[in-house]
Parts: C-alpha cells; sequence; structure tokens
C-alpha cells in the first residue's frame, strides 16, 4: 500500500513537470525547477520505507517479536531482567 502511495505521488509530480516545466522554487535566494526535487524526493522516501517495511515483514515471518526490546515500557510489564555481574 505504501509502495502505491508513493507510486501515485510520483506519477503526479512527473504529470506536474512535464506540464509546467517552468515552475520553480525559491529560498535563501537561490531558484531550482520544482517537479524534479519533488519527484525524486517522493521517489526516494517511497524507496526508503518500502525497504523498512520489507526488512520488518522479514522479521517478523522469521518469528522475531519486533516489540519485545521495546524502550518505553507500560507500568504493568514486568522489568527488563538485569545482567549478572
Amino acid at each position: 500500500m505504501f509502495a502505491l502511495l508513493g507510486a501515485g505521488m510520483a506519477a503526479w509530480g512527473l504529470d506536474k513537470w512535464i506540464r509546467f516545466p517552468e515552475a520553480r522554487a525559491s529560498q535563501f535566494g537561490f531558484e531550482a525547477p520544482l517537479w524534479p526535487a519533488f519527484t525524486l524526493f517522493v521517489v526516494l522516501a517511497t524507496a526508503v520505507g518500502v525497504r523498512l517495511l520489507w526488512i520488518a515483514a522479514g522479521r517478523v515471518d522469521d518469528g522475531e517479536d519486533l516489540f519485545a526490546q521495546r524502550h518505553r515500557r507500560r507500568p504493568s510489564d514486568p522489568p527488563p531482567p538485569r545482567d549478572p555481574e
């Protein structure tokens, strides 16, 4: 689902890039084409997100509990075991 959403946004950005190539973004006195940067950002962010979710799904498929070592514990959780010194 995440990949489909990202692909849809990238396709929209590509369409805008083709229709309005003259659109420019400016910040701090610098100008740059708007749509290539937008489309590249969406593609890279989608690729990173899909990779992260793919790795997590593989770990869950292997039987790992991804929440076993969570940092924020609930008051009802037992305290973590201490390392013997």
